[in-house]
């Protein structure tokens, strides 16, 4: 019996809707194969750079208290109770460390102690351009130990030195500040063609944020790449595009000026030949003068002029009312006159984009939220590990049933 003509005639064509559908997910399969591959070879390339900047900045985010465990002596005092206003005054303390520094050494930079027990840190410069790193009792004002530096020195004599210079310049200098910094940005590719890869171009959500059974091994590597990676993907991004920053600002202000542009320049001391005074005033003024104005808080860095036109920055740290993520206010003084010329704290801000570059450093180190943020930045770097070892495991599983199947007999 043959079939009814009129009745094949009567199917109705396939629905318009349903054949563009097809088509759409068809092109986002095609497409989504493309952002694998980038993604693949991304996570091969550089990935293993991952694993350096996670284990070495998860260390890093401890620091200070790490060093000082290792270096008890060399980094803490026993404090008096009232702590800083047992201070002697910073002119001994800089006095006491240009006795023990190199002739002909400069102070660039001192660093305050954020806990009472803590030392001073005076960063002395040579004019072969070595330096040196000297530790101050500031109750005292005695030298606990030096710490030198050579000019053109890739790896430091000094544990906790030696993991950040690799961190930073990865141990070849500045084209390791250049390298890690293009890493920095590639990783970042790596981190978003990741979250167009995860999505469930499918719709089944409820499987996109879990660890499914059972644990076949292959499954057990996809899921743990994909969840450790999306549960931390905003705090690895964020100290991913921070260190960029940090390594390589250009870019990323030039970025930043466009979208909100800064309302302010670096403040800069009016030259010596336009002002009354014919000398710099001392830092120990600089201080007295910026803790006239602003008193709260307690010293955490005093920045000295680098040339002509340079500033006197005077840090201080836990100052009340500011910010519960962010309580460092930093005044910039006239290094003739001692007139303040700026001051940059969260409360002064003046537009988006001095927020988003202020925030850069507080968001890289986790200091911006206490304790919990430098855990979180701790964890996001120790998953990293995990990270690049499920996505290498899973390649290599593929690779190698590739070759498999391509060395079998054909039957």
């Amino acid at each position: 019996m043959f079939p009814d003509a009129t009745r094949a005639h009567s199917v109705p064509p396939p629905d318009d809707a349903a054949r563009r559908h097809t088509i759409r997910r068809s092109r986002l399969q095609a497409g989504r194969a493309v952002w694998v591959s980038v993604h693949l070879y991304l996570g091969l390339f550089v990935g293993a750079l991952l694993v350096i900047f996670g284990l070495t900045g998860s260390l890093l985010v401890f620091f200070q208290e790490i060093d000082e465990w290792l270096n008890p002596a060399l980094l803490t005092v026993d404090a008096p109770a009232d702590g800083q206003n047992s201070y002697r005054p910073i002119s001994e303390i800089l006095a006491a460390a240009e006795q023990a520094a190199a002739p002909g050494s400069r102070i660039t930079q001192v660093y305050g102690s954020t806990k009472p027990e803590r030392v001073m840190a005076v960063y002395m410069e040579q004019p072969s351009k070595a330096w040196q790193r000297i530790f101050v009792d500031p109750y005292r004002a005695r030298v606990t130990g030096v710490r030198r530096y050579g000019p053109d020195e890739w790896i430091p004599h000094y544990l906790m030195d030696a993991i950040f210079a690799l961190h930073y310049q990865l141990f070849v200098g500045m084209t390791g500040v250049t390298l890690a910094a293009i890493a920095a940005w590639l990783l970042i590719l790596s981190l978003v063609t990741g979250v167009i890869v995860w999505w469930p171009v499918n719709g089944q959500w409820r499987y996109a944020f879990v660890i499914r059974r059972p644990f076949a091994l292959f499954r057990l590597l996809f899921d743990l790449h994909k969840t450790v990676s999306l549960y931390l993907c905003l705090a690895i991004g964020a100290v991913l595009l921070s260190g960029a920053y940090m390594n390589w600002a250009e870019p990323v202000i030039w970025v930043t000026q466009i979208l909100s542009p800064a309302t302010r320049g670096p403040a800069q001391s009016a030259p010596p030949t336009l002002v009354d005074e014919s000398h710099s005033i001392s830092p120990q003024r600089a201080v007295e003068l910026a803790a006239a104005r602003y008193p709260e808080g307690r010293l955490s860095s005093i920045a000295m002029p680098d040339d002509a036109t340079g500033v006197y920055q005077v840090g201080r740290q836990g100052v009340p009312g500011l910010s519960a993520f962010w309580s460092e206010r930093i005044v910039s003084l006239d290094q003739y006159s001692g007139a303040i010329l700026d001051v940059r704290a969260p409360d002064t801000r003046r537009s988006a984009g001095e927020t988003f570059l202020d925030w850069q450093w507080p968001l890289h180190s986790g200091q911006a939220f206490g304790l919990p943020g430098r855990l979180l930045v701790c964890a996001s770097g120790l998953a990293c590990p995990v990270i690049y070892a499920t996505g290498f495991l899973m390649w290599w599983r593929k690779r190698r049933g590739r070759a498999r199947r391509s060395l079998a007999p054909a039957s």
